[in-house]
C-alpha cells in the first residue's frame, strides 16, 4: 500500500501507519466509496475488513483531525514519521 497522511484520504488513495517489521494500519478508500481497511502483523496476520460508511462521514473525519491538531501541544515535534518527542525549544 501507498503511503499518505489522514488529512489527505480521497478516494483512490491509502493511508498507513506503522510497518517497518511491526503492526500496521492501512486505510484505503475506493472509488465506489468502499472502504478497505487492513491490519497487518508480518510475524502472525493480516486481516482485511471492507466496509461502506454512511453520510458525509470524510467531512466528519476532517473535522476531527483539526480538533485533534488545536488540541495537540504545540511543543510536540515529530522528529521521524509517526516519533514523536517534546521540542528542546519548549518552556519548562
Amino acid at each position: 500500500m501507498g503511503k499518505g497522511s489522514l488529512s489527505n484520504l480521497r478516494p483512490g488513495q491509502t493511508a498507513s501507519i506503522g510497518g517497518d517489521r511491526g503492526l500496521s494500519l492501512g486505510i484505503q478508500i475506493h472509488e465506489d466509496g468502499w472502504l478497505s481497511i487492513q491490519v497487518s502483523d508480518p510475524d502472525r496476520l493480516t486481516t482485511v475488513l471492507g466496509m461502506r460508511p454512511q453520510g458525509d462521514w470524510i467531512v466528519e473525519h476532517r473535522g476531527r483531525l483539526e480538533q485533534v491538531r488545536l488540541a495537540w501541544p504545540r511543543e510536540v515535534i515529530e522528529t521521524a514519521p509517526g516519533a514523536y518527542e517534546w521540542s528542546p525549544n519548549r518552556k519548562r
